[in-house]
């Protein structure tokens, strides 16, 4: 697959991921903070970044090191069936 093919698909899998993964914690997180929202704390905004950009962090390293498997191993199978395939067309005299 071309690499902006696969940057564009680790994209889009990256933002549906994380509108998948936010609708929960939004519903679970954001009501134990609306008092400090409504009073305009700086340790509530502070503290409800910190754990989305934790959750963000983690949610983007994931998905970065699971592309990047899917294509070493692409490249590795690519890799063994060229190699079969030349050894199975080299001539008698080649290997001998």
């Amino acid at each position: 697959m071309d690499s902006r093919k696969r940057s564009l698909l680790e994209s889009t899998f990256d933002i549906i991921t994380g509108f998948i993964l936010y609708l929960p914690i939004n519903y679970f997180v954001l009501p134990y903070f609306t008092t400090g929202i409504d009073e305009h704390s700086i340790a509530t905004m502070l503290t409800i970044s910190a754990i989305y950009t934790s959750i963000a962090l983690a949610r983007k390293y994931t998905i970065r090191r699971w592309f990047v498997n899917m294509k070493r191993k692409h490249s590795q199978k690519n890799l063994k069936a060229t190699h079969i395939y030349e050894w199975n067309n080299k001539k008698l005299d080649d290997v001998v």
